[in-house]
């Protein structure tokens, strides 16, 4: 390892910075600003999806394309998964510019009183990783489908509507944060 690095064998430290930071396992990459302040938890997967670190230093997009790189994340805490028919190439895109603002506005709000957003969001297309997913879940096979996966309290929220729109997706997400949904089992 030719970068800074926390010894091993320097338990002490080890054991603040797990604390510190959350850490549960290694390999870790937790990407800092110069304030110590976090910029991403998931360096390890940034650097795994962009070796060129075009996009360094990672900051956090507020709405993801589930990939099996990045599908770790959903065991963080609650993700709320817009799952599409990602056969067409715009609809996974228009899902992401659909939960976009709404994504922004909640990652605003808790970061104005420093404080982590309670969700994540995804959009999730047709693989054999959302397939895995889905099957773990025991989440229909439609498209779209809205849902929330809390990986952590193996629960489940699921909005199956036709069509999604801002609206619903708002609701659904004021509801949950709201505790008014009623979650089923994973």
């Amino acid at each position: 390892m030719p970068w800074l690095a926390v010894p091993y064998s320097d338990e002490a430290r080890r054991s603040r910075l797990n604390r510190l930071y959350g850490i549960q396992g290694i390999p870790t990459l937790i990407v800092l600003d110069p304030k110590g302040d976090v910029i991403t938890r998931q360096g390890r997967v940034e650097v795994l999806n962009d070796t060129e670190c075009r996009e360094f230093p990672w900051h956090p997009k507020p709405v993801l394309e589930l990939t099996d790189s990045n599908a770790v994340q959903l065991n963080e805490g609650p993700c709320l998964v817009l799952f599409v028919d990602s056969e067409d190439d715009g609809e996974s895109e228009a899902a992401k510019q659909l939960i976009q603002p709404i994504a922004e506005k909640i990652i605003a709000k808790y970061k104005s009183k420093e404080e982590e957003a309670p969700l994540l969001f995804f959009v999730a297309g047709e693989d054999d990783m959302t397939d895995s997913l889905r099957d773990y879940t025991n989440l229909p096979e439609a498209a779209p489908l809205l849902t929330i996966l809390d990986m952590s309290a193996r629960a489940k929220y699921v909005m199956d509507v036709e069509e999604i729109t801002p609206e619903i997706v708002e609701t659904f997400v004021s509801d949950f944060l709201a505790d008014k949904l009623k979650p089923e089992p994973i």
